[in-house]
């Protein structure tokens, strides 16, 4: 049978949790994929599935999980139901307690990875994205016979719990505290640092980075009782590609135009569920923070006398707790890089979901701050900043993380993993080095060549329109881009890069009665920087061209809006 004729077939379906039993004798195909595609947020009861549904369902679905025709029954009653389905039926068991979802050979497969559009228009346009992503701990038995419901998992359930108390808690507070006093004790701590911020010697600089570096590869690499033997880089992964795809998942839900939906925070396991990939980011930063703060109170509040007394020492110990405590509290809430503070980045990475700037989030209270600087000179971050191309999504991709060349920072899980990706890089830098050595021999036998990415002029980008810039908006801001960073270059007048900012802005924004006037006040601006600065008059006469370019692209775009 066809898939798009199983997607039409109703659905038997059975759902198990610790308490109780819900079947469907026919529920509608749709309703049964997303209930599937709710398991991708790893539930453990019914009511978590109705907590769940919002950031599935979609507008042609119930409101509500609680809304679907499902009864409650005994177990015996649902497996005679399963027992007695006829080869031709379909039919779904989703098992929260074994984490295990079982279909028969009239569902249509599902996969463990994949994203299906719930609704196509008249037009053949998709909508309505469907992500399921289940967790890697989750069993998915596609198109098995009834009896498999009957048998045990495959595999045991393991599922990567993160013990945030021990991570970020009183033992991480009291490791880094003994730690950093013993090594004070061995005088190992640079004299004279003057700030957290600044540190005027590099060479106390370097030694203070390396102490900082110890610390924290101690503490993830140290096995702990209260981890049963584990060491705390354990603990940080596991989950970080199921995380990402269940939250880019509901980036595609709110690109096609449903509400942002936080991942609920009272469900059983939140407090010690899988860590995410920018939790994890973000608490490696929080490390380096509290482990650089604790030098210098060394450095302002312990000396050799207390240092050399155990009873002192402990005291010292104490108090060097409780103002780490304070900086690792005070550093999650202050902006990160500008940014929102990192609480809110992990609260989104906890709770499954992107951050966009400006975007409400079903909740949750916060929202994604705006990391534009309002006095930018480039034309594009204008642009971004402007809203034209959408909700600004951002995320970390952790690559300080392998700055210092380490197993214990590396975002690698498994030591194997982390091997080959050195090898990898190893060999690219080798092909790197390599093409520059040869085109210094170039350089220096006489010979030259064109980078074609060197500039907005000798790029590829000359040939048709970029994707999703139908108009050439992008190619007219790349342009200006350069215009604007020569400018700098030649210490052009700050006023008259304003100037070209907020007339091209004007322009590209204005609507069409408007935009004759906008485009002889940028042209004005543009003549006058050709006439200042003359090297850039090729430029600037090919930008002018671009603009009568974009200028037509408008105008029949009105004049076929009229038509139609």
């Amino acid at each position: 049978m066809a898939d798009h004729e199983l997607e039409e077939l109703p659905v038997v379906v059975v759902l198990l949790d610790e308490r109780s039993c819900r079947l469907a004798a026919s529920l509608d195909a749709d309703s049964a994929v997303t209930l599937i595609a709710v398991a991708s947020e790893d539930p453990s009861s019914w009511d978590e599935i109705v907590s769940y549904w919002p950031r599935y369902r979609t507008p042609e679905m119930s409101e509500f999980a609680d809304g679907l025709p499902l009864q409650v029954v005994d177990w015996a009653t649902a497996i005679d139901a399963i027992d007695a389905i006829d080869e031709k039926e379909s039919w779904c068991v989703i098992d929260l307690v074994q984490k295990r979802i079982c279909t028969g050979r009239n569902v249509m497969k599902v996969d463990r990875d994949a994203v299906f559009a719930m609704v196509t228009d008249e037009k053949g346009n998709q909508h309505c994205p469907m992500s399921v992503h289940l967790p890697p701990w989750w069993e998915l038995k596609e198109h098995v016979e009834p009896f498999v419901v009957k048998k045990p998992r495959d595999m045991p359930i393991v599922v990567p719990r993160t013990n945030r108390e021990v991570l970020v808690g009183s033992a991480m507070i009291d490791f880094f505290a003994s730690r950093i006093m013993s090594m004070v004790g061995d005088g190992l701590l640079p004299m004279e640092l003057s700030s957290p911020q600044e540190v005027d010697d590099p060479e106390a600089n370097n030694a203070l980075y390396r102490l900082t570096v110890n610390v924290h590869r101690d503490w993830l690499m140290t096995p702990r009782q209260d981890l049963q033997g584990r060491t705390p880089r354990v603990l940080l992964f596991g989950a970080h590609d199921w995380s990402d795809r269940v939250i880019n998942g509901q980036r595609l839900r709110f690109e096609d135009g449903a509400p942002m939906v936080a991942a609920p925070d009272d469900v059983d396991g939140y407090e010690d569920a899988p860590m995410g990939r920018e939790e994890m980011i973000i608490y490696f930063d929080l490390c380096r923070e509290v482990i650089r703060g604790g030098w210098f109170w060394c450095q302002n509040e312990v000396d050799a006398a207390r240092l050399s007394l155990s009873h002192e020492r402990a005291q010292l110990i104490s108090e060097l707790c409780t103002f780490l405590s304070a900086v690792r509290d005070d550093w999650l809430q202050q902006p990160f890089e500008g940014g929102s503070p990192p609480s809110f980045i992990v609260e989104c990475s906890r709770r499954r979901v992107p951050r966009g700037a400006g975007v409400s989030i079903a909740g949750m209270m916060g929202q994604e701050q705006e990391q534009h600087i309002p006095d930018c000179d480039c034309p594009l971050c204008n642009m971004m900043a402007s809203g034209m191309f959408g909700v600004g999504f951002t995320s970390l991709d952790g690559h300080h993380l392998e700055l210092d060349e380490e197993f214990a920072f590396s975002t690698r899980e498994s030591y194997e993993e982390w091997e080959e990706q050195q090898a990898e890089w190893a060999e690219m830098s080798s092909e790197m080095d390599r093409k520059r050595e040869e085109r210094e021999a170039r350089e220096a036998a006489g010979e030259t060549e064109q980078d074609e990415f060197a500039s907005a002029w000798s790029s590829p980008m000359l040939d048709g329109p970029l994707p999703g810039d139908r108009f050439g908006r992008m190619k007219l801001a790349f342009r200006l881009t350069e215009i604007i960073s020569d400018l700098e270059s030649n210490s052009a007048p700050n006023e008259l890069i304003k100037n070209l900012n907020v007339s091209f802005r004007e322009y590209h924004q204005s609507e069409p009665l408007q935009r004759e006037v906008a485009k002889r006040v940028l042209t004005s601006h543009l003549d006058a920087t050709g006439q200042r600065y003359p090297m850039l008059v090729s430029k600037v006469a090919d930008f002018q061209s671009q603009v009568d370019e974009f200028d037509r692209a408008m105008a029949d775009r009105v004049a076929g809006d009229e038509k139609s």
